[in-house]
């Protein structure tokens, strides 16, 4: 029967150029620092290619230079196998298709800490947020972000973006509204204005007890926003530019 050692080996060898490689990949009978210490000797090897810590590339050599995983790639493997993180700020924008503008800096949103790192040649933002992320709140976080920094959104087209929060929120079922609510109460008041605004028209309660959340002498700049919601002057909310 031939070692784990061998067995990682052979997988690896199996995939495809630019891979993502992590210990969560292979067999959990064996032990994670006996897979640790075989990565990184085929890291020394030259097999793979360490991109951080407990991240590694399956490289290949070609005419055109070495294929390895992108930036995307690996944050994006990341990310799906982690609950506890989502993309955020403007590359998150732009994978919503809510702008064109591709950033210098790739905002990640995470449960622990903030910190700037070097991935590649690509600057990656970690963001600590309030909100807890997790697998069933990382949709309500999303939704809440682009309706957070919907004056700031570079290069978009309002009527799109006030769509695109129209089109999600009126999917969520009176369950789904309730974990928006709860969610919500973690982000600034600005934020649960806008949204009780939105859901007035169909949902008073859930809009009656964010009203309740308000401070009554505060005012939320909304920017052109205000123009497509109903009764922005009930909820405070000024049109004029954020």
């Amino acid at each position: 029967m031939k070692s784990y050692s061998s067995q990682i080996k052979k997988q690896i060898e199996e995939m495809k150029a630019g891979a993502v490689i992590t210990p969560d990949l292979f067999s959990g009978a064996w032990s994670r620092n006996a897979i640790t210490r075989t990565l990184s000797r085929l890291n020394k090897e030259g097999l793979i290619s360490r991109i951080k810590k407990g991240v590694y590339t399956k490289t290949e050599e070609t005419r055109f230079g070495t294929l390895s995983a992108t930036t995307i790639e690996i944050l994006a493997n990341e990310i799906e196998s982690d609950d506890n993180k989502c993309f955020g700020g403007l590359f998150l924008y732009n994978n919503l298709g809510l702008t064109t503008q591709v950033p210098n800096v790739i905002e990640v949103l995470n449960n622990k800490s903030s910190y700037l790192q070097d991935l590649k040649s690509t600057k990656v933002r970690y963001v600590k947020t309030r909100p807890r992320i997790e697998k069933a709140t990382k949709p309500y976080i999303i939704l809440l972000e682009v309706i957070k920094n919907l004056s700031n959104i570079p290069d978009s087209d309002i009527d799109h973006i006030f769509n695109w929060i129209k089109s999600k929120a009126e999917k969520l079922n009176q369950q789904e509204l309730k974990k928006l609510y709860n969610i919500s109460l973690d982000y600034p008041p600005r934020v649960r204005a806008i949204l009780g605004c939105l859901l007035s028209s169909k949902q008073n309660e859930l809009s009656d007890k964010i009203w309740k959340t308000l401070n009554v002498n505060s005012t939320y700049k909304v920017g052109a926003m205000g123009n497509y919601l109903n009764d922005p002057k009930k909820w405070r909310l000024k049109i004029e530019a954020a």
